[in-house]
């Protein structure tokens, strides 16, 4: 099963405010958008993000956190 552009892009407009509120940026729509015209009879298209990145060093030790955003459109059954 494919999924069809407009249901596509009906559903990035539908949901806008929803994905921004989760971190999803342009820059990943665009992403996620370039691989579904590149192989239009894809069942999904999916991309990740690193929105925010914290590191810190002292002593021999290192703390790390990453906040990783996904965007992930498929067709289900």
């Amino acid at each position: 099963m494919k999924m069809n552009k407009e249901t596509y892009e009906n559903l990035i407009k539908r949901f806008a405010l929803e994905l921004s509120e989760v971190g999803v940026s342009d820059d990943l729509i665009k992403i996620v958008s370039a691989q579904y015209e590149r192989t239009p009879n894809v069942v999904a298209a999916n991309s990740n993000e690193t929105t925010e990145r914290f590191t810190y060093r002292h002593n021999g030790y290192i703390i790390e956190a990453t906040r990783v955003v996904s965007l992930q459109v498929k067709k289900c059954k």
